[in-house]
């Protein structure tokens, strides 16, 4: 009787949860996985209310199908995933293997005496199978800010399979209980390990779409929306943390800034599309020009900056050289709807200014200053060329 009140409550649970879902999913489109996630929800509500039916009802289907349903929901769990982690292929292809495989064998269990017993081995690998290639989808994406929610539907996932595992084996070994109307240990704890992890894994999904919501919210507000790269405010807050993590450590870093030199031009010229196209192309060499670890931002208009993390003085010109270089070289082709005058592709050059830290007493506003003044006096003195910040001469690339 302890089970079947276990089974009654997920059922109304899980129903519950499945009409909760289907509200957020109608009235927010920007939930991921949701929908798969409330038909799991449904699919194992139906499936716990036929399991407490077991003990008045003697049919084989009432075993057959419910272990049907239960399977379903962690494909459905498993699309759900597939979807919420934008993975390539979104049709989850073992688990619909699996349900073909039960539809082909349940008929011949019918006819053997110990139906339930091959339900429950069957149903135990195959829910083993199937969660295990859902915990190894969504370790693959258990990076970044999805780290902590993905985390958690691994590792549930991962418990639920042993537990199947374990559980067929004990099946296998000892059989099942012959008179449902005895207690089994077995089955109230399988009750109670089916319900915490569904309900868990729900709250895990609802975790990761919600967390994916709020990284893409970030990146829009922290990004520049013409070149994708961070925005004035958001990579000054990342220098404030440069500046911290060199105060602790003693290292050093530096920053660059640059201006396109007379930009204003290619706009009055050749139109904004025309501009557009060369900040793209510009911001493509600057990528390309510094390290992996370093981070770029648009500071505004046409100038740009660079915080480059454990970067000395001379490390800082030889970035700074190789970007002068790669900017003069850029070739962008005239938009269609450019008023272009001429047929020859546009080209731009850049003035820098470099400035590093060495420990000194000073803020980022102070370090920003000093580059943006080494920039304009790059600018001074005929442009193209890179100044670094406090020196009184230019350096030539």
């Amino acid at each position: 009787m302890q089970t079947r009140a276990i089974l009654v409550i997920s059922s109304i649970l899980f129903f519950g949860g499945c009409i909760g879902l289907a509200v957020v999913r109608l009235t927010n489109p920007f939930f991921k996985g949701l929908d798969w996630l409330c038909g799991a929800f449904a699919a194992g509500s139906i499936a716990a209310i036929l399991f407490s039916l077991r003990p008045d009802v003697s049919s084989g289907l009432v075993v057959i199908i419910p272990n049907t349903l239960i399977l379903l929901a962690y494909v459905f769990l498993q699309a759900g995933i597939l979807e919420l982690t934008e993975s390539p292929s979104r049709v989850p292809r073992l688990g619909i293997f699996l349900l073909a495989a039960q539809a082909a064998v349940y008929p011949f269990f019918r006819s053997f005496p110990n139906v339930e017993q091959l339900c429950v081995i069957t149903l135990g690998l195959s829910l083993a199978a199937q969660t295990i290639q859902s915990a190894v989808v969504l370790k693959r994406h258990a990076t970044g800010g999805m780290r902590p929610p993905a985390w958690f539907g691994v590792i549930l996932l991962a418990n639920f399979a042993a537990y199947n595992l374990f559980r067929s084996a004990v099946v296998l070994t000892l059989g099942t209980t012959q008179n449902p109307q005895l207690p089994n240990p077995l089955e109230t704890t399988t009750a109670y390990v089916f319900l915490g992890t569904g309900l868990g894994l729900g709250f895990g999904v609802f975790w990761m779409a919600s967390t994916q919501i709020r990284i893409a919210l970030e990146g829009l507000a922290n990004s520049d929306p013409l070149t994708g790269i961070y925005n004035r405010r958001w990579f000054i807050s990342l220098c404030e943390k440069e500046l911290s993590r060199s105060q602790r450590t003693s290292e050093c870093f530096s920053l660059l800034m640059f201006d396109l030199d007379h930009f204003k031009q290619v706009n009055d010229l050749y139109g904004h599309d025309a501009g557009d196209a060369v900040l793209c192309g510009v911001v493509a060499r600057l990528r390309n020009a510094v390290r992996n670890i370093d981070t770029v931002g648009r500071w505004g208009g046409e100038e740009f900056v660079a915080l480059l993390p454990n970067a000395d003085f001379d490390a800082a010109m030889v970035v700074a050289h190789r970007l002068r270089r790669s900017i003069e070289s850029l070739s962008v082709p005239h938009p269609k709807t450019a008023k272009a005058i001429e047929s020859k592709p546009l080209s731009v050059t850049a003035s820098i200014g470099v400035v590093t830290y060495f420990g000194q007493r000073t803020t980022i506003a102070d370090l920003l200053c000093q580059c943006d003044a080494a920039m304009y006096e790059a600018k001074t003195q005929g442009r193209n060329r890179i100044v670094p910040g406090g020196l009184e001469y230019a350096l030539q690339g």
